[in-house]
């Protein structure tokens, strides 16, 4: 097993616990499957698998996450965090605000957008996107799984149209690990603070909410949904104003379009 991009971001690592310990290897099947059988085995809170490629990537809905051999990071992250059960739902919306905030002074004055529940947008192109899994009880440790774009070029055909990358944003290659010591840090202020003040972590997440006061549409099982994005619930929930009054959104099988896509 070759550690070097490993060890240069341990080196780097100025979080406290997230990242600590970081396990990298070249390939694996999938990040989020390593960890949640170290999660069984009583892993700690901020232990992080880190490949260069997966040969089983998965994002929301099941769907395959492809991220190109050795330009991205795609790792996850363990998490134990002293948090109500209320608020799960905002568990990977402060991750995406924490990576947000990382990527933000790489790609100045570009600026990040978040689309609801998890993904991240620069220039109306997804730039990263993230996968919580969790064992369903309550204390019981959460998986999350983050794959950002980092140095990708070229996408397959039918990502191209909606992916980008930071190397496309800035026209420069940006150095992973370095990349990687930001976000660790980043994820472990914004979850620190979504266990003092999830009510700031709504409030900045909201403040970079692409489509607050537009027409959007809610797809999920046996149902569409049209109306205006209000903003999020405390519970994370997207909050929608329909014909027939304000409907609460939970994340679970449901996809987000804006009206105009």
């Amino acid at each position: 097993m070759d550690t070097s991009l490993g060890q240069r971001v341990s080196a780097l690592l100025t979080a406290r616990n997230i990242g600590r310990p970081l396990h990298y290897a070249h390939t694996v099947t999938s990040t989020n499957t390593l960890a949640m059988e170290a999660a069984q085995l009583d892993a700690p809170h901020g232990t992080v698998f880190l490949a260069d490629y997966q040969t089983d990537g998965r994002g929301r809905r099941g769907r395959i996450w492809r991220a190109a051999r050795g330009q991205n990071l795609t790792f996850s992250v363990i998490l134990r965090l002293p948090i109500s059960g209320a608020i799960i739902g905002m568990v990977p919306l402060a991750a995406c605000l924490g990576v947000s905030e990382a990527i933000a002074k790489v790609v100045s004055p570009s600026k990040p957008q978040l689309k609801w529940p998890n993904d991240i947008l620069l220039e109306g192109r997804k730039i990263c996107g993230m996968l919580l899994q969790s064992f369903g009880a309550p204390m019981a440790p959460m998986v999350l799984g983050i794959g950002l774009n980092v140095n990708q070029t070229t996408f397959p055909p039918e990502l191209s149209y909606y992916a980008t990358s930071l190397f496309l944003s800035t026209g420069r290659p940006v150095d992973r690990a370095s990349m990687m010591a930001e976000v660790l840090v980043h994820l472990e202020k914004s979850f620190e603070l979504l266990s003092t003040n999830p009510a700031l972590v709504r409030k900045r997440y909201t403040e970079n909410l692409i489509g607050v006061g537009k027409s959007c549409r809610i797809t999920r099982v046996n149902e569409e949904l049209v109306g205006t994005l209000i903003g999020i619930e405390e519970s994370g929930a997207l909050i929608l104003e329909t014909s027939k009054g304000l409907r609460t959104i939970y994340a679970g099988d449901v996809s987000l379009y804006m009206a105009d896509h």
